[in-house]
Parts: C-alpha cells; sequence; structure tokens
C-alpha cells in the first residue's frame, strides 16, 4: 500500500493563456480546480494508473466537501484530517507557447493536534512493505519535530519512506531516519551546494539517505544508492507540454517501485524507466496530478537508461 503525505493542500487552479505577458490583463480559460497539493497529485497520478494507494491530508470544513467530491471523480482514496485552517491556493497559469507560471501561497501552520492525528494515522495504519511518500512544502513556521515524529512513525512501522520536498526539515528527517530523496535539480543544488546532480545525490547520501533520485527535467534523471550504484534515465525525445505536474508523477513511479520490495531487490532500471516514462506523460497534461496510460505505453519504449560504474 503506498500513502501519501500532502502537509500543505492546496486548492489548485488552472488557467490557460495564449501567452503571460507581465503587467497586462489576460482573459483566460479556467481548464481545472482540483484538489491539490504535490501530494494529492502524487495520488492523482496513482490513481490513474489504478495503484492501490491512501491520500492523508488535513483539510478544514470549508474545503472538505470540495475535497472529497474531487477526489471521488479521480479515484482519490482519501483520510482527510479535520483542520481549523484556511486553504490555501496555487494558480498555474499555462500558455500555449509551452511556458508555466505557478503562484503558490504559503499556507498557514496546522495545529499539534493535526499533527498528532496524522501521526496517530500513519502509525497505525503503515505496514512492513507498505511506502510513505511525504511531498510538497511546510507552512511557515511548522516546527520541523512534527514532520521527523511523522516520518518515523512510519518507518518504525516498517514502511519505506520517499521524502520530495525542500527545505530544512528535509536535513532534520535525514539525521535520523533513512530515506529515499527525490528533489529536483533546482532543489537539490540548494540543499547541497552542488550544480551537478550526481554530486549533490552523493551528498544528499552522505547526509543520509539510502538512495537520492535528482530529476532534470528534459535532461532526465539521475539515482545515487547508499551502494554506490549510480543510474542515469532520460527521455530518448524530449516532450513539450506543461512540466507542473512531471516531478509528482515521478514520486508515484518510485513509490510503487518500492512497495512491497525489498531494498536488495529493486529493480532500479525499471523503476527509473517508469518514472521518466510516467513524468513524461505528466507533461502532456495541463493539469497536475493526471496521466494517461495509452501515453505511457507509448513513451515507455523512447526511455534510455545507463549504469555507470
Amino acid at each position: 500500500m503506498i500513502f501519501t503525505l500532502t502537509p500543505n493542500p492546496a486548492l489548485d487552479i488552472t488557467y490557460a493563456v495564449p501567452r503571460l505577458h507581465v503587467g497586462e490583463s489576460h482573459r483566460v480559460s479556467v481548464t481545472g480546480t482540483h484538489a491539490g497539493g504535490k501530494g494529492l497529485n502524487v495520488a492523482g497520478v496513482l490513481a490513474c494508473m489504478s495503484v492501490d494507494h491512501v491520500a492523508i491530508a488535513p483539510v478544514g470544513e470549508r474545503q472538505r466537501a470540495f475535497f472529497t467530491e474531487d477526489a471521488a471523480q479521480r479515484g482519490i482514496r482519501l483520510r482527510l484530517v479535520e483542520s481549523p485552517v484556511a486553504m490555501r491556493r496555487s494558480v498555474a497559469v499555462f500558455s500555449t507557447d509551452g511556458q508555466d507560471t505557478v503562484f503558490n501561497e504559503q499556507g498557514d501552520a496546522q495545529p499539534v493536534e493535526v499533527w498528532r492525528e496524522m501521526t496517530d494515522i500513519v502509525r497505525t495504519s503503515c505496514r512492513p512493505g507498505d511506502v510513505l511518500a511525504v511531498s510538497g512544502s511546510l507552512p511557515p513556521s511548522t516546527p520541523d519535530d512534527l514532520l521527523v515524529d511523522l516520518c518515523r512513525a512510519a518507518v518504525d512501522a516498517g514502511a519505506e519512506l520517499v521524502v520530495d520536498g525542500r527545505g530544512h526539515w528535509v536535513g532534520e528527517v535525514l539525521r535520523t531516519i533513512p530515506a529515499l530523496v527525490k528533489p529536483n535539480a533546482a532543489e537539490a543544488t540548494a540543499m547541497t551546494g552542488t550544480a551537478d546532480p550526481t554530486e549533490s545525490a552523493r551528498r544528499l547520501v552522505a547526509d543520509g539517505a539510502w538512495a537520492a533520485v535528482i530529476s532534470s527535467g528534459a535532461a532526465g534523471l539521475v539515482l545515487v544508492t547508499a551502494e554506490g550504484r549510480v543510474v542515469e534515465a532520460r527521455p530518448g525525445t524530449p516532450g513539450a507540454g506543461s512540466a507542473t505536474g512531471a516531478g509528482d508523477a515521478l514520486t508515484a513511479a518510485i513509490a510503487c517501485g518500492l512497495d512491497g520490495t525489498v531494498r536488495d531487490e529493486i529493480d532500479w532500471p525499471e523503476v527509473l524507466s517508469v518514472g521518466v516514462a510516467w513524468s513524461a506523460a505528466a507533461v502532456r497534461q495541463t493539469t497536475a496530478g493526471v496521466i494517461d496510460r495509452l501515453d505511457v505505453e507509448a513513451l515507455l519504449d523512447d526511455v534510455e537508461v545507463t549504469e555507470r560504474a
């Protein structure tokens, strides 16, 4: 079973314009309003591929009905935690020239009681062989130890931990909890101080990750494991479209590859091939958290995988 956690959910709004011009008024087409946040996007991709999952998120009473209805329409299995915090918004503007512009409200910190309830859900739900994917941002002023405790509860229950985020809390998790981390190249540079994705991955492993996957958009991705394996994967033909949900699709694919599989038996070339294909399929969509099976099938044959000595 794959569990996703969205510490900072959002109401995702996607606008389409012919071209975005800063300082001017635009008439927009609304292409989607969804229950969002990176963990819910991961769950949306899993639902598209009929993978069993549970998406955990704190949601207040005002948005609960919308989140429940939207999740049901998309096949997302929700486990909502009641929260008094107002829902933030995330607005993505997609232009037909292929450029994305995203405006993310920061959100407000969740009360300790909400974190305790989410931690209890993780502690009582996770089983050996399961995966918990923690994705996205933390609201400002959120104490790192609240998320560290939640992650520890998952690992203590026997689950694998996948972390797709940035900020001080990622380092705090890695100090005491083994995790696979999946930042993009810019996030990895910010965390490690080096612009080279492979070196960034090695530094994250040295910091405590048992594996690190660094994604670099159309240039592909690189994996480094604690055992020293280095595997690269890239699309043979870079695609055009919206990259907004590509990283979430990759996280979903990695979680699938880990689910129910012990680390020594993970088929990394296969996992990374699927990850690249799912990411490339996400690029073809204008809304994050969505991929098409037919796109995935067509793209799988176009992935190049190389294992470096």
